[in-house]
Parts: structure tokens; sequence; C-alpha cells
């Protein structure tokens, strides 16, 4: 599920896509660091800048609102909604675009108007947002802030990697600022190692599976054996032979051991949507793939063949001669 879970993270990132977030804080502020430091990378591809406040501006339709501050370098990845000619906006997929709300914030009023997000920008977004000119926040400027920096990479530019790896080393030799990179290179990277782990978990994991069904219903067979046991030396008093009677039992086991397995993996992939909705999970993947892949076949040959071992004991147990067993 995590896998898969990654995989769509990277198809709704993008393979062409880079966001660097940098946390300014104060004592950053006080030394001087340059704000702005990385947007040499806009010569690759379009680039989104703006810096995200420590602060929430409070709506008058009773939400809370994020605040992004934005100067006029900033300007040119926000002409899809500066074009309406408000200086002051608030990003919302909830309210109806046009619509005025009042916001308050740090005891100044401020007048925005509600826009959609465009589709690049709910990756950095959550909720309400609220863009500022960042000359009327001095004051909270102050307090630090992210300097959000999101790349979309024309194709004649170099990889994301190289990129990635120029700002990490402009990082790591100024050792100022912290920054935070995401990348569906990254993303690729972490999904590798993931499915590494997964693989070398699969087989053991369904041994481990196999083998407990097989332990479970393999003791319950030597018990049901011994209580069936003079049965069995009856119908051998009777000419049948040892071998049929520990057919009879193994056959018997594997129908168990089978129906039980595929019994419950059925009635799981069944309520699969209901489990998992209390549980307030989504696994966006196939259930069929999900429960009827290569995993849920070894498990059930894993148990199949410790229903062949379990079965060892019974045949030990038939050797035993009838005149003893009916003593």
């Amino acid at each position: 599920m995590q896998i898969e879970r990654l995989k769509t993270e990277v198809a709704s990132f993008g393979l062409d896509n880079l966001l660097v977030i940098e946390t300014i804080t104060p004592q950053d502020i006080t030394a001087g660091i340059s704000s702005g430091r990385f947007r040499s990378i806009q010569r690759h591809g379009p680039l989104f800048t703006a810096r995200k406040m420590l602060a929430s501006a409070n709506g008058s339709n009773g939400k809370n609102a994020a605040v992004i501050g934005y100067s006029d370098e900033d300007i040119r990845g926000l002409l899809p909604y500066l074009k309406y000619g408000h200086e002051m906006f608030v990003l919302s997929t909830t309210m109806p675009q046009g619509v005025a709300v009042d916001y308050t914030l740090s005891g100044n009023s401020f007048t925005a108007v509600a826009l959609q997000p465009q589709d690049k920008l709910l990756q950095l977004i959550q909720g309400d947002t609220l863009f500022i000119p960042i000359n009327r926040l001095s004051e909270i400027e102050k307090r630090g802030y992210s300097l959000i920096y999101y790349l979309q990479r024309e194709p004649d530019a170099p990889e994301i990697t190289d990129i990635t790896e120029a700002i990490q080393r402009v990082s790591r030799a100024d050792g100022n600022g912290k920054i935070d990179i995401k990348s569906a290179d990254l993303i690729k990277k972490r999904l590798e190692k993931l499915e590494g782990q997964q693989n070398s978990m699969k087989f053991w994991l369904a041994l481990i599976l196999g083998g407990a069904l097989s332990l479970i219903y393999g003791v319950l067979s030597i018990l049901e054996f011994r209580q069936s046991m003079y049965i069995a030396a009856l119908l051998k008093s009777f000419g049948v032979s040892r071998l049929l009677l520990g057919l009879r039992s193994i056959i018997e086991n594997i129908l168990i051991v089978n129906t039980v397995t595929i019994g419950i993996i059925y009635t799981l992939s069944q309520y699969h949507d209901t489990i998992f909705a209390a549980l307030r999970m989504k696994t966006g993947v196939d259930i069929n793939t999900l429960y009827w892949g290569q995993e849920t076949i070894w498990t059930i040959m894993a148990a199949n063949i410790g229903v062949l071992i379990s079965s060892i004991p019974v045949f030990l147990a038939l050797r035993k001669q009838v005149g003893n067993i009916l003593e």
C-alpha cells in the first residue's frame, strides 16, 4: 500500500517538478542571509516563489487562512492571479470565485478576493491561503518565514537530480538556512529502497504465514486423528491399507487448509472497503492485485507444504499395531 501511495505521489507531483522550501529564522535575518539565493534556477523553467509567514489570518467567514507574502520578484509566478487586478487575494477550493472576504492579521484588516488555485499550486497549499504584498508584512516577516521555490523544469534543462545537487552544494558551502527538497526523483529513490525491502520480506513473510497456518491445522489434524484412531484401527482390521488411511488424512487436511485460507482472503477482499473506511485509510490499488497477488500464492503453497510435514506424525501413528490400539 505504501509503495502504491508513493507511485501515486510520483505521478501527481510530476517527474519534472522540484520543490525547495528554505526555512529562514529571525537569527538568519539578523545575520543578513540573502533572500532568494536560489532564484537563479528560474533559467531552467517557470519558477513560482513566495514567502510563507509564521502567522494565520482570521476571516470574516469564520475560517483561518495561511499567509503568504510576495514581492516584486515573485509577481511573475503569480500573474495568473494578479491579472484580475486584486493586490490581495485568497486561494481557496471551497469559496466561490470573486467573493470578497475580510481578514484580520496582527491587528490589521485586509480585504481579499477569493480565487481558485491552479493545479500546480495544489501541491503547495492546504486550505485557504491569503496572499499579501510583503511590504505590508514587515513586522511579521521578522519572526521568520519559509521561502518556497517551485520549479517546473523545461525539457532542455539539466536533470532534476543535477539541479538538486547544485542547490545542496550551495547550502552546504555557506551553511545558511535550512532547506527541504522534494522532487519525484527523491520520491523514486525512496520507492526503489522500499521495493527492495519489500522483495526481501515477501518470501519469508509468506513462509511464516504458511507455517503458522500449517502448524495450527496440523495440530488440529493430529488431535482429530487420535480421536478417530479406533475407527482407523477398525478399518485396518478390515484390510484397508495404512497408505490409503494416510492419504485420506492428508487430503482432508489439505481441503481444510485451502478452504479456510482462501475463504478468509476472499472474505477480506469482499469487505475491504468497509474495513479500510473504518480505519480511515485508502489503498489506491486494485483489490484483486492486493489480495490475489504473488504473495498470496506463496502463502497458500507454504501452507500446503506445511500440511505434508505436519502429516508425518499421522503416518507414524498408523504404524502402531491394531491390537495395541484396541487394548
